[in-house]
């Protein structure tokens, strides 16, 4: 199972070739700059028209760049100050040598190479800084789905992770307290309820939000206390959406365990599409035997 870092670090690797494909086909002339006694300060770097190619492989990357530093300026904003103007640096420089505006301090497309490689590199140190408060268990994030599908979560296992946490988001717990008292299906209702009273016993084995064991040595089960900043997470969830405010925050997990696999258990197709649009791993809950 890949960690979040390692995800992170194979979509800049990503957008590095982008680039490259992008710079392949573009073109740097210089404006003329004898002007007789006339001095010009200021770019003389000239950006050249792209054909077609070029401007559909310029908008794939701009967008893939786009997300990828959505979730890099959540991830690294606890960061010191030094950080955060290195990663807003970056990101302009990035930007400017993909939406290649007419002008430009930079003189050759041999130098808009160096620089947006330098640039991406910095970005990757960044995500070095990150501190782990885990110890590089892997994670695993349930929906409520995933647990009315199988309640007995001591008996979890998962192909690849022979030491992991469960971690249970706010919206999940409050949505399995709603579906106990108002779900018109009385089967529903008492599953939400069962998953409750198991969650509640776990309560016996220490203080949840710090982390109590459910099988020993394989895995330990965890619950958030708070709901994620959502105007701190990506720009496209939704804070009145619960399967958006679960996305925040598993990506605050995701935060605190950047060298940690973290991945969302869940069978929602739409939960899912939007775990891809995110970047953040996903699988099937397991079965129940």
């Amino acid at each position: 199972m890949r960690t979040t870092t390692e995800i992170l670090l194979d979509r800049i690797t990503a957008i590095r070739n982008g680039i490259k494909a992008l710079l392949d086909r573009s073109s740097m002339s210089q404006l003329e700059r004898d002007w007789g006694s006339a001095v010009w300060i200021g770019p003389t770097g000239t950006w050249g028209d792209l054909d077609v190619d070029g401007r559909r492989i310029q908008s794939g990357v701009l967008e893939e760049y786009g997300r990828l530093h959505d979730t890099m300026r959540v991830l690294l904003r606890g960061l010191p100050p030094d950080a955060l103007r290195a990663l807003d640096s970056s990101n302009e420089t990035i930007r400017e040598i993909i939406e290649q505006s007419k002008l430009s301090w930079i003189d050759s497309i041999d130098e808009a190479r160096t620089r947006v490689n330098q640039a991406l590199d910095t970005q990757a140190a960044l995500l070095e800084r990150l501190h782990d408060v885990g110890e590089g268990a892997d994670v695993f994030v349930p929906d409520t789905n995933a647990l009315l599908h199988h309640a007995d979560l001591e008996k979890w296992a998962f192909a690849g992770s022979s030491d992991f946490e469960v971690v249970l988001c706010p919206s999940v717990l409050v949505e399995l307290d709603e579906l106990k008292v108002n779900h018109r299906n009385a089967d529903v209702r008492a599953k939400a309820e069962g998953v409750i009273t198991r969650i509640k016993g776990y309560r016996a084995r220490g203080q949840l939000t710090q982390g109590v064991p459910l099988r020993k040595p394989v895995s330990r089960i965890r619950a958030l206390g708070t709901e994620p900043r959502m105007e701190d997470s990506l720009p496209w969830l939704d804070a009145g959406n619960r399967d958006d405010r679960f996305i925040a925050s598993t990506i605050e997990i995701m935060r605190q365990h950047p060298r940690s696999a973290v991945t969302i258990v869940t069978r929602d197709i739409n939960l899912q599409n939007k775990a891809e649009l995110a970047s953040i791993p996903f699988v099937e809950p397991p079965d129940p035997k």
